[in-house]
């Protein structure tokens, strides 16, 4: 008998599969989805991702992503022999809702053995109207119909919502270990102001708790410092402001760059960029 373990985020999720005849891990592996991103091969395994439309029983249409794995494990000290990636990026989504960090709405986390070979499905919610932080940094960069003061306005806007993101993330002993600007995802309001809850960060397989938050503070803000070269100088430090909670937005930028030099966290970072781009 093949053993298989399901969780639904609430009732309300799993009645919404069922009414979508979803219910259960076998129609859902056996279904037929259209792959919004090809399926990853590596070794003797594969991981793809579908985007798929639910309705709801008064007519509503819900969008979700659900992606489906087989034989896609990683090794951690907890499971030496390998687990699903699946599996931990459920539990770390989980978690950070738990946490109120901004992160897509888990739904449904199932998982069997086959024949010896782990499959697993996890589902999520869309994000709808929401974009990549580096390509709605480009697309603003090509909007002419926008002034050029209006676009620095709207990407200094953006700063203070993805770093309070961030610095929960963190906060919580949490590091994402792939932050790119790509798994920054936005929703912007037409007068650019931002909230908390108009960030979401994606792709949390390879997010782990740490011991203590320092070291996640140093590797993901190298990792998105150096992956977004979108951003100027400037931009990087009022981010460091706002994600330190000093409240020095208004210092001009020569004096924000000395004031933050003066804090071991922003020396650290700043360090080992350096070093690594002399590499």
């Amino acid at each position: 008998m093949t053993l298989i373990d399901e969780n639904f985020h609430s009732p309300a999720d799993r009645e919404l599969l069922e009414f979508n005849e979803l219910g259960n891990f076998i129609n859902l592996w056996e279904a037929e989805f259209d792959w919004f991103e090809p399926p990853n091969y590596r070794r003797s395994g594969w991981s793809g991702a579908a985007r798929y439309e639910l309705h709801r029983e008064n007519g509503e249409v819900v969008g979700v992503f659900i992606k489906r794995q087989e034989n896609h494990l990683r090794r951690t000290w907890r499971y030496p022999k390998g687990c699903p990636t699946f599996r931990i990026e459920w539990q770390n989504l989980e978690k950070l809702t738990q946490y109120q960090v901004g992160v897509p709405a888990p739904l449904y986390y199932g998982e069997r053995h086959l024949d010896g070979r782990p499959q697993a499905i996890l589902i999520t919610y869309e994000l709808q109207g929401y974009k990549p932080l580096n390509e709605w940094l480009c697309d603003l960069d090509e909007n002419r119909e926008n002034t050029a003061a209006t676009n620095k306005d709207l990407r200094l806007a953006v700063l203070p919502a993805i770093a309070d993101v961030v610095r929960s993330l963190h906060d919580h002993r949490f590091r994402h270990n792939c932050l790119y600007p790509k798994h920054v995802m936005l929703k912007v309001r037409q007068d650019g102001k931002l909230t908390a809850t108009d960030i979401r960060l994606i792709d949390l397989e390879k997010a782990r708790r740490v011991f203590s938050p320092l070291g996640a503070r140093i590797r993901d803000l190298d990792t998105l410092f150096r992956r977004c070269p979108e951003w100027s100088n400037y931009e990087k430090d009022l981010f460091l402001n706002h994600y330190l909670g000093l409240n020095l937005d208004q210092l001009a930028p020569k004096q924000l760059t000395e004031e933050l030099g003066k804090i071991p966290l922003v020396k650290w970072v700043k360090r080992r960029i350096a070093g690594k781009g002399k590499k």
